[in-house]
This record gives structure tokens, C-alpha cells and sequence, in this order.
């Protein structure tokens, strides 16, 4: 009997090890891309679950201080997990390759998003440097995105980082003290639906003050069609048209805006002139005829003896190859107390059209509008004179088969008067 356990015990040892070794050459632990074994994955999932469930989140917006007398209670600080938020590659990775002692010593999550996470975690770092990141994670605990957000260093006063942060963006301040005097660099980043932290441009940072002003959601505005240009009668000042969605399709096929038209200081982003029109009444719809491009004309557009207009041009085309068509308009505004006057809407200064086989074989009409002010007036505004250019084109297939071209141009003039309240055409 003694014989046959050691004889079984052996076999036994004999098969574990052989089948050990067989999945040590062949048959090794599931992984996925990086190497790490599923069974790790899952681990290091449930543990970062466990991190994130565990985590106190606070309320936006929210200013970042980081500093050593923000850490004296004991209540200041909380277990932080650094395997879970994979902090040995992010801290190391991101800052200052060379520092390896280091000390997580609290965290908190920020709700910006319902697809991705965001925690930010403070360390000390050789007992002398404190710092925050903000670190955005999927919600399966990978790495996306960080950014260094405040510090504090006891081996050198002269620095330091502050930064706001609000539902879209983070206001990221870097002081320095120079000669007893305080100077502040500014970085602005948007915080993508991706979780990805993006530095803004300085017009960026112009547009993304107004929307907020505006109190509006960036998923509810175009910014492909959004426009900023400097105004060139003040160049402290930006005109800007920022296109609202007022309804929309799921796939962008159709969709309607309303139109915020401002005029904002370069320096603080401060609205100062602001009109607001519907899309029931300001003609910009994507449908079978498509909204292509808005434009902003600085001409001087010299409407009254002391006002200056601008124009918003906006662009269409159709999409049959067969009845090709595009069209432009503009609109002229002037200030007035704190919004704009719109004192001509929606004028066709661009239409063309026609048919053809797409081959040769086809009639198309192209008229093209310039405004010119005159010196006439009527109600206190200058009268716009209407140049109109128009022309007629046939193609045709010739005796040589051959696709030839006739074309006919005319004029025409006009004008628009002022009625009180807009141009009308005379």
C-alpha cells in the first residue's frame, strides 16, 4: 500500500510537472496585447473598481491649491492605492524622470464625465515637493490622459502652479515671484468627451470664455461652422458667429441653427455687443441644400455717418450632380448699446443653377451682387446701390462631337433703402 501512494504520488508529481512545462513552451496565460496576463487584467480591474467606488468625488467648478499647509490633520489625508492608479508609470513617466521617492498621500475623484474617470491624487516627493495630478481612466482603469494641476515646493518659494477648473476646461496658472514681483503664465485646456486634455490657442481660449458666457453646452454648438475674426475698425475687439444647434438628426443629415453673433474684447473675452436670431428666421438649415461655410466681411460697410456695419456671409450648395446649385447671402449689422442691429438680412448676393446630362449638354444662370454705398440718404442711412452681373450659359455637343460654350452677361442695378428699421429693395 505504501508502495502504490509513493508509486501514485510520483506519477502525480511526474504529470504536474510535465504538464508545466508543456504550457510553459506552449500553452502560456492568455494576454492581451501588452503582455499582461487576463488574469492579471481582471485584478488589476476589479482592484481599480474597488480605488474608484472608495474615492470621495468633489463638486464643480473647483480651484486647485496644492500646498503643505493644506496637509496638518489627519483628516487630510487618505489611503491611495498606487498599483490600482498605476501611479509608478504615470508619476514617473510624466514628471520628473529622475525622482523615484515618492509618497501618495490623497485623492479625490472630479464628475466631469459619465464614460470616462477622473481623480486627483497629490504626492510628496522627497519631503520637500508636493504635487496634484489630475489622471483621466477609462472606465476599465486605462490610462488616458494627465496633467500636472498644482504644487508646491519648500526649497523654493519663487513657484508655484494654481489652477481652476470647470465643467469643459482647466485654467492652469504657473506664478513665479521675480524681483518681489508676481508673473503669471496661463495655459487653458479643454477636457475632450475622450477624456483627452487639450491646450487651447489664444482664440480658443476667446471662444471658449464666450460660450461659457453664453451658457452654452459645446455638444450644442458647430464648431465647424464657428467663426472669429478681428475687427479691423477696433483690433481689440473679435467678431464672432457661433452657430447653436436648435434641432438636429442622429447622423447630422439635417439640422437647423440659431446664431449668436458677438462682438467681444481680445483682452478679458467680455461680451459687449450681442444679437441672438432663430433658425426660423435667419435661414441657416443643412438639408438637401447644404450650409457649407460662414464668413465674416469687414468691409467698410460706412451705413450712417457714425456707424460701420459688418457682414456674416453664409454658403450653400446642392448635392445633385445633374441640377448643381449654390447660393450666398449676407446679412450687415451695427452696433447699438450692447447688441447689434441687423440692417440687412439675408441678401442674395451669389446664385447658381441649371441642368445638364452630366456629360455636356446643359443651361445654367449665375448672378453675382455687389453692394456699393452711396452718398444718398434715406432715415438717417446711407442708400446701398445694387451692381447685378448676370450670366447665361449653354453647353452643347458640336458637329465634331466636340462640348462647346455660348454665353450671354447682362447688368442690372438696384437699390436698398433704409426703412427705419432695415434696407428694403426699391
Amino acid at each position: 500500500m505504501k508502495i502504490l501512494t509513493t508509486i501514485i504520488t510520483s506519477v502525480a508529481l511526474f504529470i504536474s510537472i510535465t504538464t508545466s512545462k508543456a504550457q510553459h513552451r506552449s500553452e502560456l496565460p492568455a494576454q492581451d496585447a501588452t503582455g499582461i496576463s487576463l488574469d492579471d487584467i481582471k485584478k488589476t480591474k476589479a482592484r481599480f473598481k474597488y480605488e474608484i467606488e472608495r474615492t470621495k468625488t468633489r463638486s464643480l467648478p473647483i480651484t486647485i491649491d496644492t500646498n503643505f499647509d493644506s496637509f496638518i490633520d489627519e483628516a487630510d489625508y487618505n489611503e491611495v492605492d498606487i498599483e490600482a492608479l498605476q501611479l509608478n508609470d504615470i508619476v514617473h513617466h510624466n514628471f520628473q524622470k529622475d525622482i523615484h521617492n515618492y509618497k501618495a498621500i490623497a485623492s479625490y475623484k472630479i464628475g466631469f464625465s459619465e464614460d470616462f474617470y477622473s481623480i486627483v491624487v497629490t504626492v510628496i516627493k522627497k519631503e520637500t515637493k508636493m504635487e496634484s495630478i489630475l489622471i483621466n481612466y477609462t472606465l476599465d482603469g486605462k490610462f488616458m490622459d494627465s496633467i500636472l494641476v498644482s504644487h508646491d515646493d519648500l526649497t523654493e518659494s519663487s513657484t508655484r502652479t494654481i489652477t481652476n477648473i470647470s465643467e469643459s476646461t482647466l485654467t492652469r496658472n504657473h506664478i513665479f515671484i521675480e524681483d518681489q514681483q508676481e508673473r503669471i503664465e496661463e495655459s487653458v485646456y479643454r477636457i475632450g468627451t475622450d477624456g483627452i486634455l487639450k491646450e487651447l490657442s489664444s482664440e480658443e481660449v476667446l471662444i471658449d470664455k464666450v460660450i461659457r458666457q453664453l451658457e452654452l453646452r459645446y455638444d450644442k454648438v458647430n464648431t465647424h461652422l464657428l467663426v472669429t475674426k478681428v475687427n479691423p475698425a477696433n483690433t481689440q475687439e473679435t467678431i464672432m458667429v457661433i452657430p447653436e444647434y436648435a434641432e438636429i438628426d442622429e447622423d447630422e443629415i439635417y439640422f437647423e441653427l440659431n446664431s449668436h453673433i458677438v462682438v467681444v474684447t481680445n483682452l478679458t473675452g467680455d461680451i459687449i455687443h450681442h444679437y441672438f436670431e432663430s433658425s426660423k428666421t435667419n435661414g441657416m438649415v443643412y438639408d438637401a441644400v447644404r450650409l457649407s461655410e460662414i464668413t465674416i466681411d469687414t468691409a467698410p460697410y460706412i451705413v450712417a455717418k457714425n456707424a460701420r456695419a459688418f457682414g456674416v456671409r453664409v454658403n450653400f450648395y446642392g448635392l445633385s450632380k445633374a441640377n448643381p446649385y449654390s447660393k450666398e447671402t449676407i446679412s450687415l449689422f451695427v452696433k447699438s448699446g450692447n447688441t447689434l442691429k441687423k440692417v440687412v438680412h439675408n441678401f442674395d448676393v451669389m446664385e447658381y443653377g441649371g441642368e445638364w446630362d452630366t456629360n455636356c449638354a446643359g443651361a445654367f444662370i449665375g448672378t453675382k451682387k455687389i453692394l456699393i454705398l452711396s452718398k444718398q440718404v434715406t432715415k438717417g442711412y446711407y442708400d446701398i446701390i445694387v451692381k447685378e452681373k448676370i450670366t447665361e450659359t449653354i453647353n452643347y455637343e458640336n458637329e465634331e462631337g466636340d462640348c462647346d460654350t455660348k454665353e450671354k452677361i447682362t447688368s442690372n442695378s438696384g437699390r436698398l433703402l433704409f426703412d427705419g428699421k432695415t434696407y428694403i429693395s426699391n
